[in-house]
């Protein structure tokens, strides 16, 4: 009962909050609503003009929600159309043109402008709750750091109420505090929750609460921090093992699941595939040398080359090899579920290194007599 009440408690702050601002961004709207049409080409056109008319974060964050929301439309015929972590561009462009787009296309234009404004900002993957119901399909919103603290912004649930370009703009998902927007929205990542203590996917489900001392505390900011740093198998691979923490799934975590770890696959492979195909340009370039070793013997080691410009072919060639068995070892080492088989290529760098000896102990012989003379 208690928590109960401190939740109504935020969300009537959050209420009274949400009135003030919609007061103070009166003239934010305004002018966001009359970007010439000339300037809205691209989100990089937008993300000038609001820089160059508003000089806060706050009132540019405003700009750029009351603009997607009242020029973009829903798309009713893409209604079920919803493709996990399409395209980022693809999904901008698209709905840019069209000036209509599903969840995804709010979501993506929504928080590419952000950044192109210099905004710290997330397109956030979940699902959503209506009338104490979960929501079949997945849905998309953002998240934007302004004031030093993280909100929740949901532009395709506010586009259906603005769909004219006249004020006032109504906005019942602008910058929403985390715990009141996990009310309805669940990211399949629980650090987008923005929560100390993250709810797992059965309470948010069911409408119920832990107390503090029975969950664990998530440092989100910190983890976000890593998060903006890390390359994409790192994003992936930390997303997979918060989503897998989290509790019990539903489909369309099972779903997000699935292609989180089709993502960590591709890499590995993309990166597998690099690692052999140098494997391969290193062995055709210590084959290449090794034949012009051959070429040069059999002209009769003529013209006269010393015998350090020998040895050094010979190094570069034992330098080529030792790199490719160094790739090999590492795509045999390979964490992906489909390997590349390096057997018939470590055959021809072994046999390759076995001519390569037996060559440059005849040269040595062949030069022995010369050098005892000397």
């Amino acid at each position: 009962m208690k928590t109960l009440a401190v939740v109504l408690c935020i969300i009537c702050v959050a209420l009274r909050t949400h009135a003030q601002y919609e007061n103070d961004y009166a003239e934010a709207d305004r002018i966001a609503l009359n970007i010439p049409a000339s300037q809205t080409n691209s989100t990089a056109d937008i993300a000038a003009y609001i820089n160059k008319n508003f000089d806060t974060d706050n009132k540019k964050v405003r700009a750029i929600y009351t603009w997607v929301i009242s020029h973009i439309r829903y798309s009713n015929d893409s209604i079920h159309r919803v493709i996990l972590n399409e395209d980022r561009d693809q999904l901008v462009t698209f709905a840019l043109r069209r000036r209509k787009g599903v969840c995804e296309n709010f979501a993506a234009i929504f928080d590419d402008i952000c950044k192109k404004c210099g905004l710290r900002s997330f397109a956030v993957e979940g699902y959503t709750k209506q009338n104490s119901s979960v929501d079949r399909t997945s849905h998309a919103w953002n998240i934007v750091y302004i004031d030093k603290k993280w909100s929740a912004y949901d532009p395709t649930w506010d586009a259906g109420q603005s769909s004219t370009f006249y004020q006032p703009v109504r906005t019942n998902y602008f910058m929403i505090a985390p715990p009141v927007f996990i009310q309805t929205h669940m990211p399949f990542d629980p650090m987008f929750q923005l929560l100390d203590y993250p709810l797992t996917y059965k309470e948010f489900n069911n409408g119920s609460i832990r107390a503090k001392n029975v969950a664990k505390y998530f440092n989100y900011n910190d983890s976000i921090n890593k998060y903006e740093k890390d390359e994409p198998l790192e994003r992936y691979i930390g997303a997979t093992e918060r989503i897998q923490n989290n509790g019990a799934a539903n489909n369309m975590i099972s779903t997000k699941l699935s292609q989180l770890r089709l993502e960590i696959e591709l890499i590995y492979q993309v990166k597998d595939s690099v690692l052999y195909n140098d494997a391969i340009a290193d062995y055709n370039f210590a084959t290449n040398e090794f034949n012009n070793f051959i070429a040069y013997r059999n002209n009769q080691f003529k013209p006269e080359k010393t015998d350090a410009q020998i040895q050094l072919l010979f190094d570069e060639v034992r330098k080529s090899i030792a790199a490719a068995r160094k790739k090999l070892k590492e795509v045999n080492q390979s964490k992906a579920k489909l390997t590349l088989d390096t057997g018939d290529v470590e055959y021809a760098i072994n046999k390759l290194d076995n001519h390569m000896k037996e060559q440059e102990v005849f040269f040595k012989n062949y030069k022995a007599p010369a050098n005892n003379k000397q």
